[in-house]
């Protein structure tokens, strides 16, 4: 059995908000994809942004965020703003 790895490019979108602060979660926008039904696929896919300097951060897909296929991630650390319209590696192993 070989595991296929593919790897896809999103946009972040924006960083949960809320009376909290939810600064380790993040909406990312993923290219093609219209519906709720069609990001469900990549729910427990695994996230990696780098930063410029080369710093990796790295987070899981936890559900999907609203109905227009946009996907609610967690990551590890908490981004910074300068994350926001960056892209992320959304990694599938399947």
């Amino acid at each position: 059995m070989s595991t296929q790895i593919r790897t896809i490019k999103a946009r972040i979108y924006s960083i949960r908000r809320g009376s909290i602060g939810y600064s380790r979660d993040a909406i990312i926008i993923v290219p093609g994809i219209e519906t709720a039904i069609d990001a469900a696929k990549f729910i427990n896919a695994k996230v990696i942004w780098k930063s410029r300097t080369g710093i990796e951060t790295i987070g899981n897909v936890l559900r999907v965020w609203g109905k227009h296929g946009q996907l609610l991630v967690r990551f590890r650390r908490g981004l910074p703003g300068q994350a926001l319209g960056d892209t992320v590696d959304l990694i599938l192993n399947r």
